[in-house]
Parts: C-alpha cells; sequence; structure tokens
C-alpha cells in the first residue's frame, strides 16, 4: 500500500463532510430566502410599471413642409404645459412617453426615448425635447412600419404599462414607393397591435384629405374606446391634440367623448 495514499485519505474524508455541511446550509438559506427576495422584486416591478405607457406617433413626411411640422412641434408642447392636461396625466397616474418621428418606410424613424412623467417639471422638460427636434425623415407615408416602431419601444423590456397607447398624427393616407424593401403593411402592424392589446388612437389633419378621419377609422384604430380626431388644419392643431391627450390618458370609466370626434371604433 501506498503510504502517501494512506495517509491523504482521512483530511479528504473531512473535507467532504464539512463540504456537505456547508451546501445543506445555503439550501436551508435559499429556502427562507428566495420568497423574501421573490416579493421584493414583485414589489419593485410592479412600483416601477407606469400606469400608461404612450407612444406620441408624429407625421414627418414630405406631404408635411417644414412650416407645417413647426406647427406640430409647437402643439405637442404647447399641449404639456397646458394645466388641463398636466392635470390629466395627474389623474392617469405615472405615464411612460415615446416619440416616434416618421415618414417613408424606406426612411429610418427618429426616436426620442422614454421619459416618465410625474409632474410639471417633467412634462415641460418632454414640451422641450418635442420642440428640439431636428427632423430627418421625409418621404411617403409610412403608416405600417411607424406603428410597428411605436409598437416595438411598447414591447421593451421595463415598459409595462397597465394601459399601451400609440397616438397617431398624420394628413394622409398610407403610401408606399414602388418595390419597397422594408415595407410594413397596416393592416400587419394593426394585427400585432391587437395581439399585444394596445390601443391606437388617431388625430387626422384634414387640410388635404377631407376624408382621412374617415380612413384612419377604418384602417387604423385599434382596441376597445379607441377614437380618431379630426382637425380642419394645421392652425388648430395644438388645441387638437390637446384635447385628444387629455382624453386618451383618462382612465376608461370616466373618459368622455369630446365635441368634434369620430365615434369609437367597435
Amino acid at each position: 500500500m501506498n503510504p502517501r495514499r494512506t495517509k491523504d485519505r482521512k483530511p479528504r474524508r473531512i473535507q467532504g463532510r464539512r463540504l456537505r455541511k456547508l451546501a445543506s446550509r445555503l439550501v436551508v438559506i435559499s429556502a427562507l430566502a428566495l420568497p423574501a427576495l421573490a416579493a421584493m422584486i414583485g414589489t419593485s416591478h410592479a412600483r416601477d410599471c407606469a400606469d400608461v405607457d404612450l407612444v406620441l406617433a408624429i407625421d414627418g413626411s414630405g406631404s408635411i413642409d417644414a412650416a407645417e411640422f413647426a406647427l406640430q412641434q409647437q402643439g405637442y408642447a404647447a399641449a404639456f404645459r397646458r394645466s388641463d392636461v398636466q392635470q390629466a396625466l395627474q389623474v392617469a397616474g405615472i405615464v411612460d412617453v415615446a416619440v416616434v418621428l416618421w415618414g417613408d418606410s424606406e426612411i429610418a424613424v427618429q426616436i426620442l426615448r422614454w421619459v416618465r412623467l410625474t409632474g410639471p417639471g417633467s412634462a415641460e422638460a418632454l414640451a422641450a425635447d418635442l420642440e428640439r427636434i431636428n427632423r430627418k425623415v421625409q418621404g411617403n407615408t409610412g403608416l405600417g412600419r411607424a406603428l410597428w416602431q411605436s409598437l416595438d419601444l411598447l414591447a421593451q423590456p421595463g415598459q409595462c404599462g397597465l394601459r399601451k397607447i400609440v397616438n397617431v398624427s398624420g394628413d394622409g393616407y398610407e403610401t408606399i414607393s414602388p418595390r419597397p424593401r422594408r415595407h410594413i403593411p397596416l393592416s400587419k402592424a394593426r394585427k400585432r397591435a391587437e395581439e399585444m392589446h394596445v390601443v391606437v388612437n388617431a388625430l387626422a389633419i384634414e387640410n388635404e384629405v377631407a376624408d382621412l378621419a374617415e380612413w384612419y377609422h377604418d384602417r387604423l384604430l385599434v382596441g376597445a374606446g379607441a377614437f380618431v380626431l379630426p382637425v380642419e388644419g394645421f392652425d388648430s392643431f395644438g388645441e387638437a391634440i390637446a384635447k385628444k391627450l387629455i382624453r386618451e390618458v383618462q382612465p376608461p370609466d370616466v373618459a368622455l367623448l369630446p365635441v368634434g370626434t369620430a365615434e369609437p371604433k367597435s
């Protein structure tokens, strides 16, 4: 027999028993700690979720000139500075807002990442960000891609709001380039919105297309209580978007149908 093996056997047995005891203690500690840890994580998750996740999908396509786009920016900024809009946001609870500036389906959208509105200060900061957008999109009216990118934002980890809404503003029907490479049909994007339980509302700027609100009603709206608000032109855009924001962030049981709004999609 090898004397060295005999000599080493006892310390190894002692070491093995110690390791087994340590493992047993770790199992007991884990069994006690994991429920508490899970509860902490669950509480943190619930606390971090917003009441409303809202994406503003703003038309920057070629049908909107620089002056009209500036009126859109000013309208959104003015809306978030209004006391009645801020009050509606407070009633809604915690509201997370992101922005998608869209145009041609061949051109990448511009995105303002999620911000959490917790009071007038954060609403003012968002208004300032909207005013500073340097428009880069142009081209055709890629509504399908605009909605798809908005849904991508809502699907991001951490965006776990109780209500998810896309607020689309635009001045025309969906149009596509010949032989598009990146076109996402609006019908496909709407189906995804339905599967995600996202409400899609619209503001129809009818300065060129007289029946745009009806077109949006039939082809764009998604979800129970979804609505389209028609506006005759960009000069009255600011007032219209304020009304629209107030209605869509309110809890469904207190939201009222504003004057001039198309009936909700059934």
